[in-house]
């Protein structure tokens, strides 16, 4: 997985579902200093709270990375 497909899967599923956004954007944060791996976070720029986020969330976390808005 890299940032480029971990936006490409959020943006499929926010246009399904027709929510607003005005752009995406991605980082790997490197956690090794932890112990742990690095993980991707994807930011949903422009979002309005709405109830599907729950199932947003579940997709990326379904695929390895995680989103924040």
């Amino acid at each position: 997985m890299n940032t480029v497909t971990a936006k490409q899967i959020i943006k499929k599923e926010l246009d399904a579902r027709g929510l607003k956004y005005d752009k995406l954007t991605a980082k790997a944060v490197d956690f090794s200093d932890l112990g742990r791996e690095s993980c991707i976070f994807v930011k949903v720029h422009g979002w309005e709270p709405n109830p599907v986020w729950d199932e947003l969330k579940a997709v990326a976390v379904a695929n390895g990375f995680r989103i924040r808005s």
